[in-house]
């Protein structure tokens, strides 16, 4: 039974954005994302231990350890199976990579070629191709990874990494022929990471290239060393760009695939299916079909947008495709401010479809900024005024919720979407601030949106709420409210209290992650049938 994906988070299970899986001869890791964020993965560590009882793997996971008897090995393997086997959204990057280590060669290549196995065997057991915009393998032989690769998406595919981890690994260029031929309408980036770039090796990748202009982007070559020969003939447009990478690009006007896709009717039917960063994407193609998109327009299909301004800022965004996608920026905070509405408006400019959210706001820091920030604040709510004026039809947007302080940030937004669509409107203050923060709705209340509002809550009585406590000890409440109904992985408790003559429960979680002192206390009524009682 595989272990970590029995034990992760259930978000995490078959909607991941990233996954990573890393060995060498002693121990293993498994790293997965949720969102494109470097804090918003769950790591398991896998390490060999051997002993007169035979062997056993222990197994890292939210700093707890367990033990299962097992070789290392065949435990990481059963996890990888299980995760790319279930795995329901496009990944944005999977890689299997090999852990710093000094093992001998010929105890890591039995490694490698069973956890290539692996791979393959999840992937023929899916009933759909998994969607994988970057694949990254080690591989001994090329066509381990062609197998690997030709389960993909062809269509989705945009570039593949391939790892040579040994000095004396033998391949020639034309290896990577039936890697890059089953290559569909997407262009790819072929990188290749090597010891050794010899003036031979070169001259063949060059050719390679040339050869299968209509499928390849470019090829780059990571490397340890290199022939002083190569650097001769390294042009500016191949560039050396480290000291350590080769980047040699093709450009190809005359591409018979891409004049057809400059044809807008056949251009619809290609985008019809694609989501708005798959759209981005075939924009960068080249200019021709850049143009092609312009005169089509094809709607993005976005189904949620998020607009923070904090530092530093963030922006995501839901996708029809089922995607989430997640941006930040950094810089000062006039640059963040900008970047975010000019992302704003090349992502909607052409949306159609009705959103289901639009949520717009700012941190506490920004509330409590000095002046030239609180202008930069103003300057980000008229920024999304304009591009929202300028568009051709108002956007469609279901629910609306805006975390401000001040009526006329309000007024900048509202007045300016389409009223039919409109059903909901929410506005919140900011999280985290103290201070009382009073707005005034007669401005807001004679717009012909907030008049056709359909949701707009405004009852008395708690459904929920949230306390978030700084320093808090959980005996202090297993004394208070009692023995939990349940506690999950030592960090999170949680009680029912029936609520009498009803037939609703009151579901408090008390939720504090080991060795801190912060912790959050959550309130809700639920209904009979919602708890384990029914």
């Amino acid at each position: 039974m595989p272990f970590a994906y029995d034990h992760i988070d259930t978000r995490h299970k078959d909607h991941a954005v990233m996954m990573s899986f890393s060995f060498n001869d002693q121990e293993a890791q498994s790293t997965i994302w949720r969102a494109m964020s470097l804090i918003n993965n769950t790591e398991f560590h896998y390490k060999h231990i051997g002993g007169s009882a035979g062997v056993s793997t222990v197994v890292t996971y939210l700093l707890d350890e367990y033990l299962i008897d097992d070789y290392f090995i065949s435990v990481f393997c059963e996890d990888v199976e299980a995760f790319v086997r279930h795995q329901i959204k496009t990944l944005s990057y999977l890689s299997l990579d090999i852990l710093d280590t000094d093992g001998d060669q010929k105890v890591l290549e039995p490694i490698f070629n069973r956890i290539c196995r692996c791979l393959e065997k999840s992937l023929e057991s899916r009933t759909e191709k998994l969607k994988v915009e970057h694949l990254s393998l080690p591989v001994l032989k090329i066509n381990q990874a062609e197998a690997a690769v030709n389960l993909l998406d062809r269509d989705i595919l945009r570039k593949v990494t391939v790892i040579l981890p040994f000095k004396d690994q033998v391949f020639t260029a034309d290896d990577f022929i039936p890697l890059i031929e089953g290559q569909g309408w997407q262009m790819l980036d072929l990188r290749i990471k090597l010891h050794e770039l010899s003036f031979e090796v070169f001259e063949k990748m060059k050719k390679l290239l040339t050869s299968t202009s209509n499928k390849l982007n470019c090829i780059i070559i990571d490397f340890e060393t290199i022939d002083d020969k190569c650097i001769e003939f390294i042009e500016e447009p191949q560039r050396l760009l480290d000291g350590k990478t080769v980047k040699l690009i093709f450009e190809c006007s005359k591409n018979p695939v891409e004049e057809m896709t400059m044809i807008p009717s056949i251009m619809r039917s290609i985008v019809s299916s694609l989501g708005s960063t798959q759209i981005q994407s075939l924009r960068k193609v080249s200019r021709g079909i850049r143009h092609c998109l312009d005169y089509i327009k094809p709607d993005p299909q976005i189904l949620a947008y998020y607009l923070v301004l904090k530092k530093p800022s963030g922006v995501s965004y839901d996708e029809l495709m089922n995607e989430e996608i997640w941006a930040r920026y950094k810089g000062s905070l006039e640059q963040e401010a900008d970047r975010i509405v000019n992302n704003f408006e090349l992502k909607t400019r052409h949306q159609k479809r009705c959103m289901d959210w639009l949520l717009i706001g700012m941190d506490k820091k920004i509330w409590k900024s000095k002046e030239e920030e609180e202008s930069v604040m103003s300057k980000f709510f008229k920024g999304i005024r304009d591009v929202l004026i300028s568009r051709s039809s108002p956007l469609k947007v279901n629910t609306l919720t805006l975390m401000i302080h001040r009526i006329c940030l309000v007024m900048d937004i509202l007045p300016y979407l389409d009223t039919e669509s409109l059903s909901g409107i929410t506005l919140r203050r900011i999280e985290g601030i103290d201070e009382e923060c009073t707005i005034e709705l007669d401005e807001v209340s004679k717009t012909e949106q907030w008049s056709k509002a359909k949701n707009l809550p405004q009852s008395p009585v708690f459904q929920k709420f949230q306390i978030y406590i700084k320093n808090c000890l959980a005996a202090d409440f297993l004394g208070t409210l009692g023995e939990p109904y349940r506690v999950v992985n030592n960090c999170k408790y949680i009680w029912y209290f029936r609520i009498e003559n009803t037939s609703e429960y009151l579901h408090v979680t008390l939720e504090q992650i080991p060795l801190q002192t912060g912790g959050r206390l959550h309130f809700a009524r639920v209904h009979h049938g919602e708890t384990p009682f029914f």
